[in-house]
């Protein structure tokens, strides 16, 4: 069912055909502007050094959410004590500049427990920082001083392991996925204000991200419930819903991989599949243009380079890379790393980050895994995305964000 407090539709409309994303920072949020794991402005050296260089390392607290940059500040979503807080630091020296306490933090319980702090990355647009906690509080701040804007507090239930999904801002409107399974909502708020436009009922909330697609001239949100792939139009109208239902243990925690007209999906533990998207006239269809059952992801995200995929299969972690126009198996390494990994396009080079702490640095080709460097970068897990720009790589571990640089 769908809720429309909208009064002016035809605002919506011309905020959602601009671009998908702020464009005041390379890593503003999750995945990075176009939620697609491209870096930007990363210097790759000549020859990659057998050690990185520390440059500095701060305890922050818990948590698995990526830290974000934007403007020469690293923003970080953490458990402190019993509090979700969130900091900015001085992304050259790791100095605190801010500190604000967004709320208490809810207990964490069952198989979430290892997992206390907040999942969802923040987002960075128009001056704004935005988080959402793992009880599904939504929160927005100044980003030069934290002060708090304003507070959504209406989604009470969340997933099975708490909220993991990350808000995405375009034009002064904030789209999320919140909720649990009964009362999943996506909903889009006046980022300026945190006013409720419209909210989309009845879709079970899980741990992916919405994202940004185009079917022809039309912005389309596309966002991966627990249960169905659907694509919800700028108005907040559902264009299509596509079932998608995860094997035991799997919980379609993959944020959807946009490739032209189709979205790839690889996180129901059946494999990966593409689907082309279509629009005759006002009606939209998703037709299978493939599907490889033999590889899949679990707790990653593939990252699609120049054709091609490239992620961490879904039980043991090992990389495989598939053509992204076919679905043909190009290559599967054999040396397990973890499920829970991430994966960046820095141009010459990918680089994976495991949750061992193992930086992998390789190259983008279909012919087989070429291993440029391994490092160790953390001594406890990571689940969050490194951020990288220039020639530094920054790791948020489980309860430190460390700075490494990559020499010349």
């Amino acid at each position: 069912m769908k809720i429309n407090k909208f009064a002016s539709g035809t605002i919506l409309v011309a905020a959602l055909f601009m671009s998908a994303c702020s464009s005041d920072s390379q890593n503003n949020g999750w995945r990075g502007p176009m939620r697609d794991g491209v870096v930007t402005g990363f210097r790759s050296p000549d020859v990659w050094p057998g050690q990185l260089t520390q440059v500095w390392s701060q305890t922050v607290g818990l948590c698995d959410a990526s830290p974000v940059l934007s403007d020469g500040r690293l923003f970080l979503h953490v458990k402190q004590d019993d509090n979700e807080v969130t900091l900015s630091l001085d992304a050259k020296t790791g100095r605190e500049l801010w500190r604000t306490v967004n709320n208490t933090a809810p207990l964490v319980t069952g198989g979430a427990a290892p997992h206390p702090g907040p999942r969802s990355t923040p987002y960075v647009y128009g001056g704004k920082v935005y988080t959402c906690g793992a009880g599904g509080i939504l929160t927005c701040m100044d980003a030069k001083t934290g002060e708090i804007i304003w507070q959504n507090r209406d989604f009470k239930e969340v997933p099975e392991f708490n909220t993991a999904m990350s808000p995405i801002v375009d034009d002064n409107i904030c789209f999320v996925h919140l909720g649990g399974r009964l009362t999943g909502t996506v909903a889009a708020l006046n980022a300026a204000t945190g006013e409720k436009l419209w909210g989309l009922e009845g879709h079970p909330a899980t741990y992916s991200s919405p994202v940004m697609m185009k079917v022809g001239n039309e912005k389309v949100l596309v966002v991966q419930t627990e249960t169905d792939l659907i694509g919800i139009s700028a108005d907040g109208n559902l264009l299509w819903k596509l079932a998608t239902p995860g094997e035991r243990r799997f919980y379609n925690s993959s944020t959807p991989v946009v490739n032209g007209q189709n979205i790839i999906i690889a996180g129901q533990g059946l494999g990966t599949k593409s689907f082309r998207v279509d629009k005759t006239g006002d009606r939209y269809s998703l037709k299978e243009e493939w599907a490889n059952p033999d590889f899949g992801v679990s707790f990653n995200t593939p990252l699609l380079k120049d054709g091609y995929l490239y992620g961490h299969e879904a039980r043991l972690g090992k990389l495989f890379c598939l053509d992204a126009s076919t679905g043909r198996t190009c290559w599967a390494d054999t040396v397990a790393h973890n499920r829970f990994a991430s994966a960046l396009d820095l141009g010459k080079e990918i680089l994976s980050v495991t949750a061992k702490g193992n930086l992998l640095v390789y190259a983008p080709s279909a012919e087989k895994y070429s291993e440029i460097a391994v490092y160790d970068v953390a001594k406890s897990e990571v689940y969050a995305h490194p951020v990288v720009t220039g020639n530094k790589i920054y790791i948020k571990d489980k309860e430190k964000v460390t700075c490494w640089e990559v020499g010349r």
